[in-house]
């Protein structure tokens, strides 16, 4: 049996992506939907738990939003306490977005069992193994935000 060639092989991974990717949305909706919430403020409120806390700039800008968009995803995550409202020490015209723990851990208790699946997966990698793949997905993830700018 032959090995795949170059173009297989990339063929082969956009597929595997494009699955995982569906198979991803499709689970998040699903949350979204049982939590009463919709699904752009359920991401809205994991791209700010994955970075800490973010102006509302910042996080319309990760979200593809525009600011009065992001507004109203606020409005919605407050209002349900998912996130609270800080004051912007650098900037009193603006606030610091924070995520709200009580609220988050209800909402990671529906991702545990994905997260446990995905941590047996990667434990059957060695730590090399583990950076090409970290390596990956940082240049796909730096890729999009840059080409957005």
């Amino acid at each position: 049996m032959s090995s795949p060639t170059r173009s297989q092989l990339l063929e082969s991974l956009t597929k595997g992506v494009r699955q995982f990717i569906a198979g991803a949305i499709l689970f998040n909706l699903k949350v979204a939907e049982d939590l009463r919430r919709n699904a752009t403020d359920l991401q809205c409120l994991n791209l700010l738990e994955i970075r800490g806390s973010a102006t509302p700039g910042e996080l319309a800008r990760w979200a593809r939003l525009t600011t009065g968009g992001i507004t109203v995803v606020l409005d919605r995550l407050e209002k349900a306490g998912y996130v609270r409202r800080e004051s912007n020490p650098r900037d009193r015209r603006s606030s610091i977005i924070r995520p709200v723990a009580a609220g988050t851990r209800k909402i990671r208790a529906r991702y545990r069992s994905k997260g446990e699946a995905l941590a047996g997966v990667l434990a059957k990698y060695n730590d090399r193994e583990l950076r090409l793949i970290l390596d990956f997905f940082e240049r796909v993830n730096s890729s999009g935000e840059a080409s957005d700018a």
